[in-house]
């Protein structure tokens, strides 16, 4: 993992949770991640661009150092599923409810959070593969 393939990911991840927000909610969503800090709406969407960028940022740094993909065809496919479950996991199930004091692991696929994870995970790795490509990258 080093800092010039996290700072590829800062962007994308951006890009990938406005994608996110504008599937999940936009507003609501944001209200959601607000409560986390016991803040408002805006300060709840600061917070997701945040998170977004270093979620990005652990894709290009940790993720694909990891995840050996065979090609970008299925970099962004399966690698952007996988990505996407996994940080539905560990943050809208285990990470928000540990600060909200709910319960954890309530794994509800029936919500806008799964599918919005998972397009999340499809749009990050779809920019950065596209990214990649157009600068000649990684190869």
């Amino acid at each position: 993992m080093d800092m010039e393939s996290m700072r590829r990911g800062v962007i994308p991840g951006v890009m990938a949770g406005y994608v996110f927000l504008a599937y999940a909610g936009g507003v609501g969503m944001q209200a959601e991640v607000g409560k986390m800090i016991q803040s408002t709406v805006f300060f709840g969407f600061v917070l997701h661009v945040i998170i977004s960028a270093v979620i990005g940022a652990l894709y290009t740094g940790v993720f694909k150092q990891y995840a050996k993909m065979p090609n970008p065809l299925v970099d962004i496919v399966a690698g952007g599923l996988i990505y996407g479950v996994i940080w539905w996991v560990v943050g809208a199930n285990v990470i928000m409810p540990a600060i909200r004091g709910v319960d954890l692991l309530q794994l509800n696929v029936d919500d806008a959070s799964f599918f919005g994870h998972i397009i999340f995970g499809h749009v990050l790795a779809f920019l950065v593969v596209l990214r990649d490509q157009a600068l000649n990258i990684g190869k």
